[in-house]
């Protein structure tokens, strides 16, 4: 059993399993593998299992199916062979078969697996069969680690591929940050103002406690003296923050401050909080405690006298004092304030870190845009592999491969590919075929025509700035088939121009207002008949 896993792509990790019979891999719907791409025929090609042999037929698609870097019609494959089909790239794989366990025995399973027609058993019908378990992770990894990461590549990166195919993964990118730094802010900012805000209600519960502390100790002996007359709380009451401050019975009756005497705690924290103390201090308790509610903290202390009748010490009344803690909380421009601050700065160490890293993900490629402009002018024999880029592994093989396969002037130019006995088809095939391959990684527009200066091939990045569509175009004049009207004259000068050998002709054209320069270069035997044309534009700097 075989299987082929996209290695290279944007469905990169993906599998597909390969049964006996044909299967389709194209861009148009109800295909076996279905790859949405521009640069995917709608059927591409197809993979035949027949014997535990596997077999790759091209179906005629635009920009060919390569096999190894090689273009191919047909051709059997072996397992680690790698299938180019546009941007992705597949390596068929042999599946590990696993042994068949051994059938357990029925010795022993009477009451669970019986046969019928013994012991009186009536039927097949009713048959008490063992129940085997499905699994609906058949395929999956079973291990945590391996489930986890099955879930990452098969249903959270699927979206952003997605999102990638209609925006540039700059943006995505941009995006991503920005969520970065809300959650960042919610996860680090909101905790330390939570943790300030308990600090604050813990500071103001000490100080409530204190004071109240103080104006039951001061008060302790004139209730024993039975001269409530005499009860005080001082500056309590006018301290910063404070709420309330009182001296009360167990009814809830105030003693002190003489403003208040013989009023009653009826409303607010204050008068609940005094209802609790009641119940804990007749029930016996003997210790205060602190009420907290959302603005305010309210500490209740027990004010105990010495009892001859008990002989010990009583609690007669308490000591209620409440802090206002919203004066101490950051309102909501002070909160904007600090998430302000927090953003800002996050937002500069997080943009030096994504541009370096956005930097150092453009830098092999670039380099590899300019060793492909010197491998195409025979500066270099291969592109440089010098960046640690394991991802890049692939596509560096594949452009090596292709440069490889590119045919040197000096072989075009002499008795070479170039040579009187060398049939035109297969000159321009050695061109074709290598650029269908590097496909839109090519910076400039290329065009290939042939002996008859019919239209052979025509990269992306040409239909992009001409607008001509290379599946109506091939096989036509370009005058035939260009939006512009004065293409065609254009294109025909510079034919008239050129000659085998010669170093080729170049001038000015505005492809939809944009200014390119255009080459073309005849290839063949020196003075001889071409055998092909290839035409380059690149749009003019500055």
């Amino acid at each position: 059993m075989y299987k082929i896993t996209v290695i290279a792509g944007p469905n990169r990790g993906s599998s597909y399993a390969l049964s006996e019979g044909e299967m389709i891999i194209g861009r148009q719907s109800g295909n076996t593998v279905v790859l949405q791409s521009s640069k995917v025929s709608k059927q591409h090609c197809s993979l035949t299992v027949s014997h535990s042999s596997v077999t790759v037929k091209d179906l005629g698609s635009s920009n060919g199916t390569f096999v190894n870097g090689i273009l191919i019609k047909v051709k059997i494959i072996k397992p680690g062979d790698r299938i180019s089909v546009g941007e992705f790239v597949f390596e068929l794989v042999e599946s590990v078969k696993k042994k068949p366990s051994a059938a357990p025995s029925v010795a022993g399973m009477g009451s669970v697996f019986q046969i019928p027609g013994q012991n009186g058993y009536p039927g097949a019908a009713s048959a008490r069969l063992p129940q085997m378990p499905l699994n609906p992770s058949l395929g999956r990894p079973q291990d945590l680690k391996g489930k986890l990461i099955w879930m990452f590549e098969n249903q959270v990166m699927p979206i952003f591929y997605g999102m990638n195919l209609k925006t540039e993964w700059n943006m995505i990118c941009l995006g991503l940050f920005g969520v970065f730094l809300i959650i960042n802010l919610l996860v680090s900012v909101t905790p330390l103002l939570e943790a300030n805000r308990v600090s604050i209600v813990k500071e103001a519960g000490k100080r409530a406690q204190f004071i109240a502390r103080q104006i039951a100790e001061h008060n302790a002996p004139f209730l024993a003296a039975r001269a409530e007359t005499k009860t005080e709380i001082g500056t309590a009451e006018n301290a910063e923050g404070v709420r309330v401050a009182v001296l009360t019975d167990l009814d809830s009756r105030i003693i002190a401050p003489g403003s208040k005497i013989n009023q009653y705690l009826a409303v607010g924290d204050e008068a609940t909080a005094a209802v609790q103390g009641k119940e804990r201090f007749r029930s016996g308790e003997e210790t205060g405690f602190l009420k907290e509610s959302d603005d305010v903290i309210v500490a209740v202390e027990p004010l105990k006298i010495l009892s001859t009748s008990a002989g010990k010490n009583v609690v007669v009344g308490m000591a209620v004092v409440s802090v206002d803690v919203s004066l101490a909380k950051p309102d909501l421009g002070e909160m904007g304030v600090i998430y302000s601050e927090a953003l800002i700065l996050t937002s500069l160490l997080g943009g030096l870190i994504l541009l370096i890293l956005y930097r150092l993900t453009l830098k092999p490629y670039s380099v590899l845009n300019e060793d492909m402009d010197k491998a195409l002018k025979g500066e270099l024999s291969q592109v440089t592999h010098e960046f640690k880029l394991q991802e890049m592994d692939p596509l560096w093989e594949i452009i090596n491969s292709a440069i490889q396969r590119i045919p040197k002037l000096d072989s075009l130019n002499g008795g070479g590919l170039g040579g009187a006995n060398v049939d035109p088809s297969q000159l321009v095939e050695e061109f074709v075929g290598p650029l269908r391959m590097l496909g839109n990684v090519i910076k400039y527009g290329i065009v290939v025509f042939n002996s008859e200066k019919k239209i052979a091939y025509i990269n992306g990045h040409f239909e992009e700035i001409s607008g001509i569509r290379a599946d109506a175009a091939i096989g036509n004049d370009i005058g035939d088939v260009a939006r512009d009207q004065s293409m065609g004259p254009f294109i025909s000068d510079l034919f008239g121009r050129v000659s085998v050998g010669g170093e080729g002709s170049g001038e000015d054209y505005d492809f939809s207002g944009i200014s390119h320069k255009v080459y073309l270069a005849a290839f063949g035997a020196p003075g001889g008949v071409a055998k092909c044309y290839v035409l380059l534009a690149a749009k003019v700097e500055g």
